[in-house]
């Protein structure tokens, strides 16, 4: 397409932003008489500052800091605990080393706050918890998953479930882990607990139903939304691996 034809159709767009947001008086005007400088002025003064104060360009910009400097928030985080070493800037230290994949650090923070009188918290354990199953101690997270569950029975977590699964596969004991993610897969209807049941039956020589439940996955996928598609890609490439490899 030639380049004044996408500047044609870019200064459209804009001066049709500019009237449905009330705009168009003076930005319309502007728009139109002095292409292509009028477009970039009202997107640099109207739309981008528009964009970064909404929920979705926040979110972006912090991902695109997260992906210019991933460690300024682990710095910062850091400093803040040795400023003041408590249970809150542990446990947000804690979530940020676990968000960079620092499992040993991660646990280090949450093993030091569940033995503090005030880190009993239950999203504490299951922080706990996560980490040991991330550091290959799955006999440590199903310990801690069992420990929480007796004292805290009423508590009902769909990431403690998914971690309790996640540990029984790991410490090879296939059929309950099995049981786990397809109950999971049932009442939450898990993407990841049926992408894990999938390829664990894989794993274990159950091609036919392996092959069935990675189907599935992507027959739902196929029909969800494009935001669904977007943030359940993971759990598709898994049941795609389940099926090219079985």
């Amino acid at each position: 397409m030639p380049i004044a034809l996408i500047a044609l159709c870019l200064n459209i767009a804009l001066i049709v932003h500019a009237a449905k947001t009330g705009r168009f008086t003076p930005w319309g005007w502007i728009i139109l008489l002095l292409p292509p400088f009028g477009g970039i002025a009202y997107a640099v003064v109207e739309v981008l500052p528009g964009f970064f104060r909404s929920a979705r360009g926040r979110t972006a910009q912090r991902e695109v800091a997260r992906r210019v400097n991933p460690e300024k928030d682990y710095r910062v985080l850091r400093d803040r605990l040795d400023d003041a070493d408590t249970v809150a800037n542990r446990a947000s230290f804690a979530e940020e080393c676990a968000a960079l994949g620092k499992w040993q650090e991660t646990w280090e923070q949450y093993d030091s706050i569940v033995r503090r009188p005030n880190g009993n918290e239950p999203t504490f354990h299951l922080g706990l918890a996560e980490a040991n199953l991330m550091l290959r101690r799955p006999s440590d997270t199903l310990a801690i998953l069992d420990a929480l569950k007796a004292r805290e029975p009423d508590y009902e977590s769909a990431r403690g479930h998914m971690l309790y699964a996640r540990a029984l596969a790991e410490a090879g004991q296939t059929e309950e882990a099995l049981d786990a993610f397809e109950t999971i897969s049932q009442y939450a209807h898990s993407y990841e607990a049926r992408a894990r049941y999938a390829a664990l039956l894989a794993e274990v020589g159950r091609v036919d139903a392996a092959r069935q439940a990675a189907r599935e996955i992507l027959d739902r996928l196929r029909r969800s939304p494009a935001h669904v598609r977007k943030l359940q890609a993971e759990w598709g490439r898994m049941a795609e691996d389940v099926l090219r490899g079985s």
